[in-house]
């Protein structure tokens, strides 16, 4: 599932996917109970793919800890987020080892252990990205691009071209090597006969 159209709506519980945008508002699908409702644009939402999380390196986009909590939890059941905060601490460690756990705060990891529940059962993993989909298909229009560039060449062989000159060559051979057509004098015979008939009105 694209991240850019999944939201966190402030005062409403859980996740929302987008199916209409427009000026005036939105109409979203609770990834909970289904249902759609219009909110103004003026409510205050949150795109799951501009949230990031503080480790004790560079900060971590959040759709990337949630597609690596995909790959590592597989199908095992997830603590629960309301009854055992350090059950969720010590399974969002064994994914994310590096969280910083000075900015990070039990209630931060209780709504990621929320959120990713949900997403799970909506069946949105692995999470993509807007960016990276726009990405793909330039790469891969770029690639027939190629493709039709490298085969145009090959299509254009002057082959028919050279076989045409070719045979006017051979006809001019063959020509050349015929004996003269019967009844018809060479230049030579005719010559004899006038000398002779010259010859034949002296006498």
């Amino acid at each position: 599932m694209v991240i850019q159209e999944i939201i966190a709506i402030a005062g409403k519980p859980g996740l929302y996917r987008i199916i209409i945008t427009n000026r005036a508002n939105l109409v979203v699908e609770s990834m909970l109970d289904k249902k759609r409702v219009s909110i103004p644009g003026t409510s205050r939402i949150s795109s799951l793919a501009d949230i990031t999380m503080y480790t004790t390196g560079e900060d971590a986009l959040l759709m990337d800890i949630l597609n690596l909590m995909s790959e590592k939890a597989g199908k095992s059941e997830v603590p629960a987020a309301k009854s055992d905060p350090e059950g969720v601490r010590k399974f969002i460690d064994g994914i994310v080892p590096n969280l910083d756990h000075e900015r990070v705060y039990n209630s931060d990891l209780k709504k990621l252990v929320q959120w990713f529940s949900t997403l799970r059962k909506n069946e949105a993993f692995p999470l993509t990205s807007e960016v990276a989909k726009e990405e793909a298909v330039e790469e891969a229009v770029e690639e027939v691009a190629e493709e039709g560039q490298e085969k145009k060449p090959a299509a254009k062989k002057p082959a028919a071209k050279k076989s045409a000159t070719k045979k006017p060559a051979t006809k001019k051979t063959a020509i050349k090597g015929k004996a003269e057509p019967k009844g018809k004098p060479s230049q030579k015979k005719a010559q004899v006969q006038k000398s002779t008939a010259k010859a034949g009105k002296s006498k």
